[in-house]
């Protein structure tokens, strides 16, 4: 078996796939109007469809997963954070660099967690 994508549901995909894109960075591969394909293997769907094929709500914020990057500097990630009309929502643990590792989240509350590739944590 193979992992090919991994999907998280959204409430607005036009706003999510901008926060994927301007923050992130992550290009798209496939845009199937209420589902989008990054490279990389992220993909979003609307949530009205994902709620009538499970025939129940989304319920977002569970804190309970992340999608983890790697970027040459994880402070860039957050100053294009801040610098964005998207809320910030840091998560950090006490120590950590912002240069090294940044935690947020998505504009559905999914964990981001980037980190400086090369950065060693023990």
């Amino acid at each position: 078996m193979i992992l090919k994508n991994v999907l998280l549901a959204v409430r607005d995909i036009e706003r999510s796939r901008r926060f994927y894109q301007e923050i992130l960075g992550l290009s798209v591969k496939a845009d199937l109007g209420e589902k989008v394909l990054f490279t990389g293997g992220v993909v979003l769907e609307e949530s009205r469809p994902w709620e009538n094929a499970l025939k129940r709500p989304v319920v977002y914020g569970g804190n309970d997963a992340e999608l983890y990057f790697e970027a040459p500097d994880a402070g860039v990630i957050r100053k294009r954070l801040e610098d964005s009309g998207f809320e910030a929502v840091f998560l950090t643990e006490e120590g950590e660099e912002p240069s090294e590792v940044v935690r947020f989240y998505d504009p559905d509350r999914h964990i981001i967690e980037v980190r400086t590739i090369g950065w060693n944590h023990n």
